[in-house]
């Protein structure tokens, strides 16, 4: 039970040193890396994956060939000299970034009459344009554009 599994902890941490200097069989530690099927029942690998891992690491710093990596070979059934040359998406900011300076330019040209035309009705409303005479001569500046307001 529980004295069991603190005994093969044990075990493979005292074991992970001689693994860092590739003192264990390669077929020793398949053996440890891979889960096994014991009477019908799975039990996980003695080496979990993070020890694997670290491991790995040190083989690779000591210049060591991983015999575990299997080399990539299907990319969708394609061969890695015929996959196609794929450019980066990047950021839409930067993929948009010309054709929204060139909508900028052109809207600023037109800028100056838009400014214009919102001045003058502006100042059109100022001047209660649309109103009575009667109104314009009978109300406060206030009631006018109350009004104005309601009307529009």
């Amino acid at each position: 039970g529980r004295h069991a599994s603190k005994q093969a902890a044990m075990a493979t941490r005292c074991r992970l040193p001689a693994l860092f200097r590739g003192e264990v069989s390669v077929e020793r530690m398949k053996e440890l890396m891979s889960p096994k099927n014991v009477d019908g029942r799975w039990r996980k690998p003695e080496l979990s994956r993070r020890q694997v891992a670290k491991v790995r690491k040190s083989w690779l710093l000591d210049g060591k060939e991983w015999p575990f990596d299997k080399p990539r070979t299907n990319y969708g059934g394609w061969k890695v000299e015929d996959l196609p040359a794929v450019k980066q998406k990047g950021k839409i900011v930067d993929r948009k970034k010309v054709e929204r300076q060139k909508n900028i330019d052109e809207r600023m040209k037109l800028m100056p009459k838009m400014i214009e035309e919102y001045r003058e009705k502006y100042r059109a409303w100022r001047r209660c344009d649309g109103m009575s005479p009667i109104d314009k001569s009978f109300m406060t500046p206030k009631q006018l554009r109350r009004k104005q307001k309601a009307s529009s």
